[in-house]
């Protein structure tokens, strides 16, 4: 019964052994930190890790909820006038300028398909948002936690590694908004959302359900939209930042 049950684990503390290296040395492969057992491992065991990205994330990571999301840390810092998508190529003068991940999933789905070139890229940005992985109306509630897994596991792996990074904050039907979908983020920090045409009445209520819940409970220091300006107040402070999507339908 015991080899049974262990063999359902991604991998195992006891068949892992002793470190042969200080924690802190073995968290760091080229410049890069990492889970703390990542870089003593044999590559079939690192495989292992990767198939979940359970390597990107240090073993202490602090969770937030019962689905123990990965806790972000805040961003206080200055916003940068200009934000470039991410699927865009790094543009000139980059290091005054942010970059952002939201609306077109696939445009940013390397982001989680290649973390470690992704965090060369956004590294070279003045300040990065985190993916805004979509949540679905109509997603299965472990589809919709799964986007969120992404979103801030990325969002820490990269201030793990130095990189002034914003959280992003979304949500999908009325129960992700009032259980689990802000369970990770900080407080008092700076915020993301995506702002697009909602279709009726019932879509935009929603929305500011959505933003006034997520307002009172992690009291962001202000918002930055990408897409539409609100149409009411937050009671938070709101920077508006056009997106590809918004400027192609000249929005």
């Amino acid at each position: 019964m015991k080899n049974f049950i262990m063999s359902g684990r991604l991998f195992d503390e006891d068949e892992l052994g002793e470190l042969e290296v200080e924690p802190l040395q073995s968290s760091v492969e080229d410049g890069i930190v990492f889970h703390e057992r990542y870089r003593g491992l044999k590559e079939s065991e690192r495989k292992k890790m990767r198939i979940l990205n359970k390597h990107l994330l240090c073993s202490d990571t602090a969770t937030e909820g019962e689905f123990e999301l990965p806790r972000v840390r805040a961003y206080v810092g200055p916003v940068p006038e200009v934000f470039i998508p991410y699927s865009a190529k790094v543009c000139y003068n980059s290091q005054y300028k942010g970059v952002y991940c939201h609306i077109d999933d696939a445009g940013f789905s390397s982001t989680w398909t290649r973390p470690v070139n992704a965090l060369k890229k956004v590294s070279q940005y003045m300040v990065a948002i985190a993916p805004d992985h979509t949540l679905w109306m109509d997603a299965l509630k472990c589809e919709n936690i799964e986007q969120l897994r992404k979103t801030r596991t990325t969002q820490l792996f990269w201030q793990n590694n130095g990189v002034n990074t914003i959280q992003t904050a979304s949500w999908g039907d009325a129960d992700s908004i009032m259980t689990y979908a802000f369970d990770g983020l900080a407080e008092d920090s700076w915020t993301s959302i995506g702002h697009q045409r909602n279709g009726n009445k019932i879509e935009q209520r929603l929305f500011r359900f959505g933003v006034e819940t997520l307002v009172d409970r992690k009291h962001p220091r202000g918002l930055i939209v990408f897409g539409l300006p609100l149409d009411f107040d937050p009671g938070v402070p709101v920077i508006v930042k056009p997106s590809f999507i918004s400027k192609l339908r000249k929005l």
